[in-house]
C-alpha cells in the first residue's frame, strides 16, 4: 500500500495569495495600453455637454439689465429743498411718461412700469455689513464693541442709501438687451429733467418775478422801503445761487455773479440807502403833506425798541449761562486737583472722578461754543436793528436847508427803479442758462457707477458651459478607465480559457 501524506496547509497559502493580489503596474498598464479608448469616451461625454447646452438656447438669453448709479445730492435721505427722496421716484408714471413721449424707447409707458424696479445696493457694503451683523447677534460680543458696530452699521447704511440699481425685466418688457440699455439710461435722465423742472433740486431760487414798480397809494417811504426789501431779495437770490456748484466760473452776457453782487452792494451805498435815510430824516416834512406817514414811523419805531429790549435780554442771558460755565469748570478742574493728592489706596476713586470731571469738560466745553455762537448771532441781529432805529429816528438838525424832499426822492425814483429791474433781469438770465446746463447733463444729481449691465448673457453662460464640460471630460474619463479595465478583464479571462 502506499502511504497518503497530508497536504502541508502552508505550502498552499502562499501562491493563493499571490494569485489573490492585484499588480498595481499591470493595471496602469493595461489602462496606458487602452488610453485611446478612455480619451474617446471622455471626448465623446464632452461633446454631448456641448450639444446639450447648445439644444437649450435658453441659456443663452439674458433675464435683465441692471443700471447701477449713485446719488450726489441727498442730504441725509432728503432732495436740497426738504422733500423725502424715495427710490421710486425713479421709475413715476410721470418720469415712465416723459420717456416715452422723447420716443426714446420702444416700449410703453405701462410695459416699462410693469418690468422696471429699483432698490437700494451697494456690493462693496454688502460683506461689510454681514460682518457688523454678524458681531451684533453673537451674544458673546463685548458691549464695547457691540455699541461701536452699531455706530458703524448705521454710518454704513446711510452712505449705501446714495447706491441705487434700476433693474428692467427683459422678458416682461419684451426687449433686446439693446434696447433695454437705452431704455434703463433713457429712464435715469428723464428722472433728472423732471427733478431739476419740478424745483427738488432747489435750482428755482426764491427770487422776485417781477419788476419792482412804485404804487401810486404809497408814500414816499413805504416806497424806498419796498426798494430795500426788494434788494435784499436780490441779494439773498445771488448768495443762493452761488452756492451751485459751478456758478462761480459761469458767464452770462459778459457778467459775472461777483459783478451783479458788486452792483448790488453799489447800488444799496449810493443811492438806495441815503436816500431812505435823507426820506426818514425828513419824515416831519413828509407828514405835513401824508399824516399817515407819522402815525406808520411812530408805530413801526415802537415795535423796534421791544425788539430791541427782547435782544438785549437775550444776549445778557448768554452771558450769564457762559459766566456759570466757567465757574462750574473751575470748580471741578480744582475739585479733580485735589483727588488727585489722594493716597494711593484711593486711586481707583480718584482716576474715575477725573475721567467723570474730563467728561463734564468736553461737555461744557460744546455747550460753551453753542451758547457763544447763539450769542454772536443774536448781536449780530442786535447792531442791525440798532442801525434800523438810528434811520427811522432821523436827524434833528437842519443838514439839508430847504430842500424839496418830496421832489428830490420822487426824482430819484425813475431811477432806482431802472437799476432794480436791470439787475432783476440779469439774474433770471444767469437762473436760466443755469437751468439749461442742469437739464441737458443732470450730472450734479447722480453720477453712473458702471455701464448697464445684461444679467444673464454670453458671460455667465460661459462659465456655466466651462463648468459643465470640465465636469463632463472629468466623467467620461472615469467611464473610459472602466470599460478599459472591463476590457483588459475580458481579453485574460479569454486567453486562459482558450490555454
Amino acid at each position: 500500500m502506499s502511504q497518503q501524506h497530508p497536504v502541508n496547509p502552508a505550502a498552499v497559502s502562499p501562491v493563493i495569495g499571490m494569485e489573490d493580489e492585484v499588480n498595481l503596474t499591470d493595471l496602469f498598464r493595461n489602462i496606458w495600453r487602452q488610453r485611446g479608448l478612455v480619451l474617446g469616451v471622455a471626448l465623446c461625454v464632452g461633446l454631448a455637454v456641448l450639444m446639450f447646452h447648445f439644444a437649450r438656447a435658453s441659456f443663452a438669453v439674458p433675464h435683465s439689465v441692471d443700471y447701477p448709479i449713485t446719488l450726489t445730492f441727498l442730504n441725509g435721505d432728503k432732495y436740497p429743498n426738504g422733500r423725502v427722496f424715495s427710490p421710486r421716484d425713479i421709475i413715476t408714471p410721470a418720469v415712465l411718461n416723459a420717456v416715452e413721449t422723447q420716443g426714446r424707447v420702444t416700449v410703453s409707458a405701462e410695459q416699462l412700469a410693469k418690468s422696471l424696479d429699483v432698490y437700494y445696493s451697494n456690493s462693496l457694503y454688502r460683506a461689510t455689513e454681514e460682518k457688523l451683523n454678524e458681531l451684533l447677534v453673537n451674544s458673546k460680543t463685548p458691549p464695547e464693541m457691540r455699541a461701536a458696530a452699531e455706530s458703524a452699521l448705521k454710518e454704513l447704511r446711510e452712505k449705501s442709501h446714495a447706491s441705487l440699481t434700476l433693474s428692467l425685466n427683459l422678458q416682461t418688457a419684451g426687449i433686446t438687451a439693446a434696447e433695454a440699455e437705452q431704455a434703463v439710461a433713457a429712464v435715469v435722465d428723464a428722472w433728472a429733467q423732471l427733478a431739476t423742472e419740478r424745483g427738488l433740486m432747489n435750482a428755482d431760487i426764491e427770487r422776485p418775478l417781477q419788476a419792482f414798480s412804485a404804487a401810486d397809494n404809497l408814500n414816499i417811504i413805504d416806497v424806498y422801503d419796498s426798494a430795500t426789501s426788494y434788494l435784499e431779495s436780490l441779494q439773498l437770490a445771488v448768495a443762493k445761487l452761488s452756492e451751485f456748484p459751478g456758478t462761480g466760473s459761469l458767464v452770462v452776457d459778459g457778467r459775472t455773479l461777483d459783478d451783479i453782487r458788486r452792483q448790488l452792494l453799489m447800488l444799496e451805498g449810493s443811492e438806495i440807502g441815503p436816500l431812505r435815510e435823507f426820506a426818514y430824516s425828513n419824515s416831519s416834512e413828509l407828514a405835513a403833506k401824508d399824516p399817515a406817514i407819522m402815525v406808520r414811523l411812530f408805530s413801526r419805531q415802537r415795535l423796534l425798541r421791544l425788539e430791541h429790549e427782547r435782544l438785549t435780554k437775550l444776549v445778557a442771558s448768554y452771558d450769564a449761562a457762559l459766566n456759570q460755565l466757567s465757574r462750574t469748570s473751575a470748580q471741578d478742574l480744582n475739585k479733580t486737583a485735589g483727588s488727585n493728592e489722594s493716597s494711593g489706596a484711593q486711586f481707583d476713586e480718584s482716576f474715575l472722578d477725573s475721567l467723570l470731571a474730563l467728561g463734564n469738560k468736553l461737555g461744557d466745553v460744546e455747550m460753551r461754543k453753542d451758547l457763544f455762537q447763539r450769542r454772536t448771532a443774536a448781536t449780530e441781529e442786535l447792531l442791525g436793528l440798532e442801525k434800523e432805529i438810528a434811520i427811522l429816528t432821523g436827524t434833528d438838525n437842519k443838514n439839508y436847508g430847504n430842500l424839496d424832499s418830496q421832489a428830490i426822492l420822487r426824482g430819484s425814483l425813475a431811477g432806482v427803479e431802472t437799476s432794480l429791474n436791470t439787475i432783476q433781469q440779469q439774474l433770471d438770465r444767469f437762473i436760466a442758462i443755469y437751468r439749461q446746463q442742469t437739464l441737458q447733463s443732470g450730472g450734479h444729481l447722480f453720477v453712473a457707477d458702471a455701464a448697464p449691465v445684461v444679467r444673464g448673457g454670453s458671460a455667465q453662460v460661459g462659465r456655466k458651459i466651462g463648468t459643465h464640460l470640465t465636469l463632463g471630460i472629468i466623467l467620461g474619463g472615469m467611464l473610459g478607465v472602466m470599460l478599459a479595465l472591463m476590457r483588459a478583464a475580458m481579453i485574460s479571462s479569454r486567453n486562459k480559457n482558450r490555454s
